[in-house]
């Protein structure tokens, strides 16, 4: 049973958009709607009969429309809420680790942290410490073959604690601005594993606040790479340096804006573009339909948004879109095709090593390891895809 009631209708959504948009929720989901059908909605919530809201709302726009082009409207626009399934996030695969109210009482100790002084000490601090170590460190990119196992163990604990601490920061950051985080949970992204948090409502933050809530893993994580560098200042420990290189490089994974990690929000915050693959997508679409001169169903967003908005986005969607190609079809391809000529002269060779019992050196145990989980990653990527397909097929005949 349809119930206006439950729509709740928040502050104007602030994205890009040259016409003032509002954002609805209903069941956890949020859209974003224009200000004409928020009037509508109104209406509906304000009376019991859909017919008397219809009228209410025709009176109110002084006979602009009539009532059967306002039900069309509803059927259009607004009935689809409460015939909607709950979206899916991006991932393969994903299980709530740790529940919301498990990690409520973190969240509301260390909010404190998002002060602006605190933030711009912290991140200005690391990124100077940081430089530093770059600039300075001699030998920075090598490693010693004498890994043991108990150095990799450590090395997979501190990178799992790290990005656990990294949820933890957005969290943290959704409680400072007032609107309530969901769990932390693990799940596959395309061929990564991730840690994820539900930070849902940060729709009802304005831009620059999502892109702080959105930032706040990194800024977190910033608190243990100022202790790792300084002690590395101090001691020039290798492990250390290990441990410096491994949260850069997380970093580097992090905020890039391609893949659906912090730096995409980002990049969707920036620019004010909600769903911004999505709509990258949807140029596509709508240049292909213009050259083949075939109908088109609605303007992309790309021609809503106000003109410097609309440069970036069509950057990012030349970018990202060659980018998803190029991993797509080159990086994948060619790691099976290197997997095919290189993986058997490596597992003869473990076996040798095993054979004559020595022990086999670390970087042939981590390089044989590292391609079966990326294979097997590309392997569940490829059955989810086909799955998918599978089912849509089936429910179109």
């Amino acid at each position: 049973m349809k119930t206006y009631s439950n729509i709740t209708i928040h502050h104007p959504f602030s994205s890009s958009v040259q016409k003032e948009k509002y954002l609805l929720s209903y069941n956890g989901q949020y859209y974003e709607a224009s200000h004409a059908i928020v009037e509508l909605v109104e209406e509906l919530q304000r009376y019991e009969e859909e017919k008397a809201a219809i009228e209410a709302y025709v009176r109110k726009k002084e006979g602009k429309y009539t009532p059967e082009q306002v039900r069309e409207v509803i059927e259009k626009f607004i009935d689809p809420i409460f015939r909607a399934v709950p979206k899916k996030r991006s991932f393969l695969y994903e299980k709530e680790l740790f529940s919301a109210g498990a990690i409520d009482r973190f969240s509301d100790t260390f909010r404190f942290l998002f002060h602006k002084a605190y933030m711009m000490v912290v991140l200005v601090g690391m990124l100077a410490l940081d430089a530093w170590f770059f600039f300075t460190t001699s030998d920075l990119l090598l490693f010693n073959n004498k890994v043991n196992i108990y150095m990799v163990a450590g090395l997979l604990v501190f990178m799992f604690a790290s990005s656990f601490f990294h949820e933890l920061g957005h969290a943290s950051a959704c409680k400072y601005f007032g609107v309530r985080h969901g769990g932390i949970g693990f799940g596959v992204y395309l061929n990564f594993p991730v840690l994820y948090t539900d930070v849902t409502e940060v729709w009802k933050l304005n831009r620059a606040q999502r892109c702080v809530v959105n930032l706040a893993g990194v800024y977190f994580q910033s608190y243990w790479l100022i202790a790792l560098l300084v002690a590395f200042l101090i001691t020039g420990n290798d492990i250390l340096r290990y441990l410096i290189l491994i949260m850069n490089l997380g970093f580097v994974m992090t905020l890039n804006p391609f893949f659906k990690f912090d730096g995409y929000w980002i990049a969707s915050d920036l620019l004010g573009v909600p769903n911004l693959r999505q709509r990258s997508l949807e140029l596509l679409s709508y240049l292909y339909r213009l050259v083949r001169r075939k109908p088109i169903d609605k303007k992309p967003y790309l021609l809503q948004i106000r003109p410097l908005e609309k440069y970036g986005l069509l950057a990012y969607s030349v970018v990202v879109n060659a980018f998803m190609g190029f991993y797509f079809c080159y990086v994948i391809p060619m790691f099976l095709y290197r997997f095919v000529q290189t993986f058997p002269d490596a597992v003869n060779e473990l076996i040798l090593y095993l054979s004559n019992r020595m022990v086999p050196p670390f970087a042939l145990l981590r390089n044989i390891s590292m391609q079966l989980i990326f294979l097997a990653l590309i392997g569940y990527l490829v059955y989810r895809t086909i799955t998918s397909f599978t089912k849509r097929y089936a429910k179109k005949q």
